[in-house]
């Protein structure tokens, strides 16, 4: 890679980091990107108001996108790229310089999505596909996260599942208050709460059991009344994120949740809600194009690695698989990087001219391919 090409993709990760945003409210980030990209390429650029891809257009019929997320994590402070979608975005921007000028057999959409935090940016950019008239047929998506405690570079693959499906649960119970000194006047959602805080992690280690796979439901927070100490309890609340490693074993803990939700309401009397958000898809790889990935590591020299087991975090670029085949991978952000999402992360440097220039070497061999 040429030096003045390196510095840009740094100077922007740079820029990108001073400009973080939280998810849906990614505007400045989103500007600076297209005028990035109108000034210094002469790729196609298609601002779709909360989100925008670059197009590179040969006129083939097979199309290669490459998607990079820009969203940034929620602070004490307001916003931070303690995730890294900085570097990944800059690594988008790098691409963009390198197919400047280039042919490379088919053609090539760069997208920048929004609000991947919260699971909404994916499903939005999934216009995309409409838009371009892309299908199962001529297309192919692939992207990456950067990994800390890995090897600067390498390549982390993993058949079948990647990243887990996961939600955002609140259960919500009420009942009707009373004189706290005569609490039998009253419906008091107390022990129907901190019942089902109790159940829901059995449920979830039934479902792992019952579908061989990891299944999660973790405790987030709870509340039942308030400190008001002459009226009891009328309404309760608990939060739970609930995840597996297989769709359908994230569905049947799903419907297990909202009926023993059920039960426990009609039990005590209580009227029930249930709302759920954040809501991510398992992020699960096509085995055809992971193959290419790895036969284009091996022709190009990349090192790469397989895992064992998938990561229990979400990542809603599972929606792009529901359209065309995708696949997604991790990249090593070194050994001595702070993990994701704590104070101490930042991405380096380093790492996005090589994201860059490893996922132009991709697309140099996919593009040869025939899909």
């Amino acid at each position: 890679m040429e030096q003045h090409i390196k510095q840009q993709i740094i100077s922007a990760r740079q820029d990108l980091f001073a400009l973080a945003e939280r998810s849906g409210q990614e505007r400045q980030t989103q500007a600076y990107l297209k005028r990035f990209l109108t000034e210094r390429t002469e790729l196609s650029v298609i601002d779709r108001g909360s989100w925008l891809y670059a197009r590179h257009d040969e006129g083939a019929m097979q199309t290669l996108v490459v998607r990079a997320d820009h969203d940034a994590v929620p602070t004490a402070c307001g916003a931070g790229h303690l995730c890294g979608h900085d570097g990944h975005t800059a690594a988008l921007l790098g691409l963009a310089l390198l197919l400047e000028g280039q042919r490379l057999g088919c053609n090539v959409i760069l997208l920048f999505q929004h609000a991947e935090e919260t699971g909404y940016g994916g499903a939005a950019c999934c216009e995309l596909f409409g838009l371009e008239r892309l299908n199962r047929e001529n297309t192919r998506i692939i992207g990456c996260h950067n990994i800390p405690g890995q090897a600067l570079g390498q390549l982390l693959f993993r058949q079948g599942t990647f990243a887990c499906a996961s939600c955002g649960v609140e259960i919500r119970l009420t009942g009707s208050p009373t004189h706290a000194a005569y609490p039998e006047n009253g419906v008091n959602p107390s022990g129907a709460v901190a019942e089902l805080a109790l159940k829901l992690p059995k449920l979830a280690a039934q479902t792992a059991e019952g579908h061989a796979c990891m299944a999660l439901a973790t405790i987030v927070g709870m509340r039942s009344g308030e400190e008001a100490f002459g009226v009891a309890a009328s309404d309760g609340v608990l939060w739970a994120t609930l995840r597996a490693e297989k769709q359908e074993a994230f569905r049947a803990l799903n419907e297990q949740v909202d009926l023993a939700a059920q039960l426990a309401a009609e039990a005590a009397a209580l009227r029930l809600s249930i709302r759920r958000r954040d809501i991510f898809p398992a992020t699960v790889n096509d085995a055809g194009l992971q193959d290419s990935l790895e036969r284009a590591c091996i022709q190009t020299g990349i090192s790469y690695r397989y895992l064992d087991v998938p990561f229990r975090w979400s990542e809603d670029f599972g929606h792009y698989g529901s359209h065309v085949p995708a696949c997604f991978f991790g990249i090593g952000a070194g050994a001595a990087t702070p993990p994701l999402h704590t104070e101490s992360y930042q991405y380096p440097d380093a790492l996005a001219p090589i994201t860059a220039e490893t996922f132009y070497k991709l697309l140099t061999i996919l593009a040869n391919r025939q899909f």
